[in-house]
């Protein structure tokens, strides 16, 4: 099974729908970024990351 990523919110998942915030996941997309610590993170501030997890950097929809 392929890891899949929300168009939404970026998050990456094994799921057909994110489990942040329920939109359909998508199989498309590219790059990878893992947030640990969302709260002392200045990547993470930068791209509106509140949760820790693995991101994908870009996401199309399908």
């Amino acid at each position: 099974m392929a890891e899949k990523a929300c168009p939404r919110c970026s998050i990456i998942s094994f799921n057909d729908e994110c489990p942040l915030c329920g939109y359909k996941t998508s199989s498309n997309w590219n790059g990878l970024i893992v947030i640990l610590d969302p709260d002392n993170s200045d990547l993470a501030k930068e791209l509106n990351i509140r949760v820790p997890g693995r991101y994908a950097l870009r996401v199309k929809e399908e």
